[in-house]
């Protein structure tokens, strides 16, 4: 019986931790160039020692919530694999998240994408088994913030992130992208959200998508439906026609073999963080003006958006505690109902034996009913200082089920 009680997975608060690098620390540009395959080390090093992982890499953060009962028992392999990084537990990692999901946390304040991505590494920690009841529920309460919060500010009001700023700053340099040959270099996250920009309000000529790998290039070209998509390698640019823009985003530092490309383009875009192009004309930095330009309207929207942010932390702390007691309660009815059928099978052999149904019948519930009560009784008599009123509460309560509330037993 007892073995019905061990570990249920708790689902407490207190488990949450959260370890992360941003755009903030020193530190986070020499892991970004190897963050993709950080992920796959984070969730193999990490799921021995929790119940749960959720790894969150964009271009502007590395994070990893974890749903673990001991604090700390991450944290040497944390710092083997991060270095420098914040360390948050508890509802202060929850506030991070519903920060992060709805902007507040972002290098552009209020950018949409980040909620996107919240959600794609959930749903893939989800769909691999890597996840647990806990992050499950803050996770979705995170992606319910985030949508909140821009659909009751303005704190997204007149955003682009720096994938689609990029594009916009090409296209006032070059008077449009229509008729323009465009090339997108990179295949990840922040070079689909260019291609999707150019493809949504512009018609090249000719659209190249060029990576490393040819499979995700061709992957990611699917995305434009609007125009006709070639794709090359890195080493195939410079045998290419030249291009009107290059837009460049894309992971692992310094890329040489654009260099001849670069050179041949009219305009070179690069928001990589460090620089993948030797050459380039517009940089992250002035992406990030040009982004920042109605920074001050939307600062003003930052409380509204803090004070929906603690709303919606107090509805989650409260839905996790009733998903705990709901927890308690079935896990109490699992042992109930082991003690009723032991109660039924000592009743059935003691009627076969020749004992008065009735009286057999009785002599269970009794037992039945004793058994179930003890812990409740022993709880309540372990402190009656501290729980006479529950004891009361728990009496009018029994009372009001046959009608005596108001009579003495």
């Amino acid at each position: 019986m007892a073995s019905l009680l061990e570990d249920q997975e708790s689902l407490d608060i207190s488990s949450l931790e959260m370890y992360g690098v941003t755009f903030r620390d020193s530190c986070f540009l020499s892991i970004s160039s190897h963050a993709g395959r950080l992920v796959e080390r984070a969730y193999q090093e990490l799921l021995p020692l929790s119940r749960g992982v959720v790894v969150l890499s964009t271009c502007n953060r590395f994070e990893v919530y974890l749903d673990s009962p001991a604090h700390d028992r991450a944290d040497s392999a944390i710092s083997e694999m991060l270095g420098c990084h914040v360390h948050l537990t508890g509802v202060d990692a929850a506030r991070h998240l519903l920060r992060v999901a709805s902007g507040l946390e972002s290098a552009i304040l209020g950018e949409d994408e980040v909620l996107g991505q919240v959600r794609d590494a959930w749903v893939y920690s989800r769909r691999a088994g890597y996840s647990s009841e806990l992050l499950d529920t803050v996770f979705h309460s995170a992606i319910s913030a985030g949508a909140r919060v821009r659909s009751s500010t303005n704190i997204s009001r007149g955003v682009l992130g720096y994938p689609r700023a990029a594009v916009e700053v090409a296209a006032a340099r070059l008077g449009g992208l229509d008729g323009r040959r465009v090339a997108v270099v990179g295949a990840g996250m922040a070079a689909g959200e260019m291609l999707q920009q150019v493809c949504s309000k512009w018609r090249p000529s000719s659209l190249v998508i060029a990576d490393r790998s040819p499979e995700k290039a061709r992957a990611l070209g699917s995305l434009c439906q609007q125009a006709k998509v070639e794709t090359a390698t890195l080493q195939q640019l410079p045998s290419l026609a030249p291009f009107d823009v290059m837009l460049v985003a894309i992971k692992g530092g310094m890329r040489p073999e654009l260099e001849v490309a670069a050179r041949r383009s009219g305009l070179v875009v690069d928001i990589s963080t460090p620089p993948a192009s030797p050459l380039f004309h517009v940089g992250i930095d002035e992406i990030k003006e040009f982004v920042n330009a109605n920074l001050s309207a939307r600062l003003s929207e930052v409380s509204r958006a803090e004070s929906i942010i603690e709303e919606e932390l107090e509805s989650l702390q409260q839905m996790i505690l009733r998903k705990a007691v709901d927890r308690a309660i079935s896990s109490i009815m699992r042992v109930i109902s082991v003690i009723v059928d032991e109660e039924a099978k000592l009743t059935a052999k003691n009627i076969a034996g020749g004992q008065d149904p009735y009286q057999a019948v009785l002599t269970a519930l009794n037992s039945t009913v004793k058994k179930t009560m003890f812990p409740i009784f022993s709880y309540l008599r372990e402190s009656p200082e501290s729980r006479a009123e529950l004891a009361k509460e728990l009496m009018n309560r029994y009372n009001s089920m046959i009608g005596l509330r108001g009579r003495r037993p």
